[in-house]
């Protein structure tokens, strides 16, 4: 019931009074997939590699170029964590919206099958969410995440949670802040038992910006903001920190 909330009060940040340009979000909702994948047996991460670049090909040529063009692909190595032994990596996928999604795993389902069969690796959870950027990284890259498993406060939207940590994101970019934020909303193939209302996730371009981050920008500048005050008075609560490297696999076109 609480994802169902969730993804209702998602609907609603794109409807506005009118199409005036500037009642526009700067950051829609999108979709995306993960896949939790282990490595067969006597199989490893360059196989997986070697795949992900045949499969980028394939996915850049032909009548497959149309149906991914809007499909983004990256894979995430786990770096801290818990229960790492129960999977290798996570394949990131990544559309502007479900029927672009739709397409894309369409002509993967009738075409895809010879790729299919060389995969290394076995998925055996696959989720599907929503997700809304809240900013990016200066340069526009992520290779590095940290996701957190999260409760809305007593009464509070999600839409409420946005638009104060998007409120935060920009005045956090002015005292020297270089991490972009997201909220993933579950909706398919979610863990039974999970019962949170949204994934939380942190990125910076590289490992050490991560670092420097803590450094420049969290050592008292953060905690002095009123948008700081102001998104941690809405009760959020937040747990299971881990975090991921990021191997491109390919971009949108």
């Amino acid at each position: 019931m609480k994802i169902l909330l969730s993804l209702s009060l998602l609907f609603s940040f794109s409807v506005f009074a009118d199409d005036h340009e500037s009642d526009k979000p700067m950051y829609a909702p999108n979709v995306a997939e993960y896949y939790v994948s282990s490595l067969k047996d006597g199989k490893g991460m360059d196989d997986m590699m070697r795949w992900a670049a045949k499969w980028e090909k394939w996915a850049t040529t032909g009548d497959a170029a149309a149906a991914n063009a809007d499909y983004s692909a990256s894979m995430l190595v786990p770096y801290y964590g818990v229960n790492l032994d129960t999977f290798d990596f996570l394949w990131l996928g990544i559309n502007s919206n479900p029927e672009a999604q739709a397409v894309g795993n369409d002509y993967w389902v009738n075409n895809g099958s010879r790729l299919l069969e060389e995969l290394p690796v076995t998925n055996s959870q696959v989720i599907n969410t929503w997700q809304r950027t809240i900013s990016e990284t200066p340069d526009g890259t992520a290779g590095y995440v940290v996701y957190q498993d999260c409760t809305y406060g007593e009464g509070v939207t999600g839409e409420q949670l946005y638009d104060a940590y998007f409120a935060f994101a920009q005045a956090a970019k002015e005292l020297g802040d270089v991490a972009g934020r997201k909220l993933i909303w579950p909706s398919m193939g979610i863990t039974p038992g999970w019962d949170y209302d949204y994934v939380q996730a942190v990125f910076t371009s590289s490992i050490t910006d991560y670092g420097k981050n803590w450094t420049n920008f969290w050592s008292g500048k953060a905690q002095e903001m009123p948008e700081w005050k102001a998104l941690n008075d809405l009760g959020s609560e937040c747990e299971n920190q881990r975090s991921f490297t990021i191997v491109p696999v390919k971009s949108a076109s």
